[in-house]
């Protein structure tokens, strides 16, 4: 069985969204002078691979400890993203029409593959094609309850943008959104994916390790 790991490592210093808390892991006790190493970790709730729980944006959203982790374990279906050659696509949105034609029935996981998690280490993670909202709704009505992608949000990205169509839409019909996979232009059409966060009591976001397997 083929095992892919699409979540980036954690690090101190690693890149964050805009305004996010920097990353930051030092030694709390160590072998020398304690007899055990333990390190302490400055982060934020939304660092690296990480899922967006619905009290993201709701007040009353379900936090990460109240999803049911049957929806982030299972089939997945992986639909790849045709987009123009270009290194700034801030303003592309991806359509439809970018995709292979999609089932009608969709797994309840479903991966939008732009490979832009090459440029996840560089400035131009923040000019990354987002994710239309009619293909969101279309999505979302062919059975997807959680959205991944392999960007730092499915909606475009600035410090200065504080309008998210996708996170509204998604989230606030109490579905998922995983953010900043890594590898997934390498993933066949269907794979099988476990997407598990800490288990953060009323967290609005997690952290996760996500890996797919090929069924």
């Amino acid at each position: 069985m083929t095992l892919f790991d699409l979540s980036h490592p954690i690090y101190t210093g690693m890149p964050v969204y805009p305004g996010d808390p920097a990353v930051a892991i030092e030694s709390a006790l160590s072998t020398a002078t304690d007899g055990v190493n333990v390190a302490q970790l400055h982060l934020g709730s939304h660092t690296g691979t990480h899922l967006d729980a619905p009290a993201h944006v709701l007040a009353d959203g379900r936090t990460v400890d109240q999803l049911d982790l049957a929806l982030l374990d299972g089939p997945a279906y992986v639909a790849q993203a045709k987009l123009a050659d270009t290194t700034t696509l801030a303003d592309q949105g991806v359509r439809l029409e970018n995709l292979a034609a999609l089932p009608d029935r969709l797994s309840k996981i479903v991966c939008v593959a732009t490979g832009w998690d090459r440029h996840f280490y560089d400035p131009l993670r923040e000019n990354h094609p987002f994710i239309d909202i009619e293909l969101a709704r279309t999505l979302w009505d062919r059975g997807a309850r959680v959205l991944c992608v392999d960007t730092l949000s499915p909606d475009p990205t600035s410090s200065h943008c504080h309008h998210w169509p996708v996170h509204n839409f998604w989230l606030g019909n109490d579905g998922v959104i995983v953010e900043n996979l890594r590898g997934l232009t390498r993933l066949p059409e269907y794979v099988n994916m476990s997407i598990l966060p800490l288990n953060l009591q009323d967290g609005d976001g997690s952290p996760v390790r996500a890996i797919a397997r090929q069924p």
